[in-house]
């Protein structure tokens, strides 16, 4: 708390604190962070993204689809957004949804999370070697 006390009010400085918010599962301390980064600085897209992980940990799905979708307007081929809105999509419906989602960004580089989360969408299929080489 005493350093917490000297932090400012700077943009850095206010999104360090919401990072460490996030990795202490403080999430609502980090969503309220974020929002107030939003409001003066729209343009800074990624906070978007980093306050749908927090409504996601949350169990708001429906909340982090909304953020997601105002950064994927921009940037619609994003791995980190589209599998964090499939695993939005998992959560809210079904898990064929959730796998059409990652579509966009399947190819031969995918990125072991993505292989990860498309074996826990096909309710282990297909095992992963991504972890246990």
């Amino acid at each position: 708390m005493e350093y917490h006390q000297k932090l400012e009010d700077s943009l850095e400085e206010q999104l360090c604190l919401a990072s460490i918010h996030y990795l202490r599962s403080h999430y609502q301390e980090a969503i309220d962070i974020y929002k107030r980064i939003l409001l003066d600085h729209k343009h800074l897209l990624a906070v978007n993204v980093y306050s749908a992980m927090c409504y996601y940990k949350l169990d708001y799905y429906d909340v982090s689809q909304e953020q997601l979708a105002v950064y994927l307007a921009q940037r619609p081929t994003s791995r980190i957004a589209l599998n964090l809105k499939a695993c939005n999509t998992y959560k809210l419906f079904t898990s064929r949804a959730a796998e059409n989602q990652l579509k966009p960004i399947l190819g031969s580089d995918n990125h072991d999370l993505i292989k990860h989360n498309l074996v826990v969408f096909r309710g282990g299929e297909g095992h992963c070697k991504c972890y246990h080489p």
